[in-house]
């Protein structure tokens, strides 16, 4: 009997545990894109309005000066991330949530978030973030310059999300060439962190 009710103390220990657990992980994640926001907001008020980027659609938080497309790169100078000649990773730039949940390969190649590479404006399919891509010699191309940031103030409800955290059950994931390198569910059991273009962050339904 004693042995009974002391497994059972245990149990409910451990869920209270798990379940404050996934509470900070949300709110770790929401505080950091809340974060981003903030500076992505920064640098459109020093940049004519305009969005940072080009950028890639599958952002890494690994900071290199000579790569074009990384956003911890153009946001480097708002979110007091140090300049490095050598790449780094930028680890207070990962949820903590994405610690726990790691996928194959390096940290340094994991997609953390995932911006919004497509959106309907004015009745005309458009790229907020602007368009890279990679020539035949390996070069990056810019083939399409970010938008302002105050023409997107009248998205459909749908297309409001800035970026999101990634896995392989996203939308904008499922078909990517760097699918692999993004967690297999997600992270917040069902829920996604998601920064939208108003500067807000929630978790939203994976579902």
């Amino acid at each position: 009997m004693v042995v009974a009710i002391v497994g059972l103390l245990a149990a409910l220990g451990l869920a209270a545990a798990s379940k404050a657990l996934a509470g900070a992980n949300r709110a770790d994640s929401t505080a950091r894109l809340k974060a981003v926001g903030q500076a992505i907001f920064a640098y459109a008020g020093e940049h004519d309005q305009l969005l940072p980027g080009p950028l890639w659609p599958g952002q890494v938080m690994e900071y290199d000066a000579s790569r074009d497309g990384r956003i911890v790169r153009d946001l480097a100078p708002y979110l007091a991330i140090e300049h490095r000649d050598a790449p780094y990773l930028v680890q207070r730039m990962i949820p903590q949530a994405y610690r726990r949940n790691p996928t194959s390969g390096r940290m340094a190649d994991v997609r953390v978030y995932v911006m919004n590479a497509s959106i309907i404006l004015d009745g005309q399919t458009t790229t907020p973030f602007g368009t890279l891509i990679t020539a035949p010699t390996g070069e990056t191309v810019k083939t399409a310059e970010p938008l302002r940031l105050n023409r997107l103030d009248r998205l459909p409800a749908n297309e409001r999300w800035m970026l999101s955290e990634t896995d392989q059950k996203h939308p904008s994931v499922t078909v990517a060439p760097w699918r692999a390198s993004t967690p297999a569910l997600p992270v917040h059991d069902g829920f996604r962190a998601v920064l939208n273009f108003d500067g807000s962050a929630s978790l939203e339904s994976a579902r």
